[in-house]
């Protein structure tokens, strides 16, 4: 189970600052200490994704799939 915390402000423009100067534009993101990593998520949850599934052709969807997990890699 995960734990939201308030950023005080200042810290929270300090963030902003950063992840703007590293051309991060995501607004929710993971932040791994130990990997030293940021992982920033889509706008789209898998919801969406699978909300226009059923107007895929089979190949599409195949595609579609692989296009994601390609992009969660990078």
């Amino acid at each position: 189970m995960s734990i939201v915390r308030k950023l005080h402000p200042h810290i929270a423009k300090d963030l902003r600052d950063f992840l703007s100067e590293n051309n991060i534009t995501t607004k929710k993101l993971v932040i791994d200490l130990e990997a030293e990593t940021i992982e920033d998520f889509d706008d789209y949850s898998v919801d969406d994704i699978l909300s226009v599934a059923g107007i895929l052709k089979p190949g599409e969807a195949k595609e579609l799939l692989n296009h994601i997990q390609e992009s969660r890699e990078n």
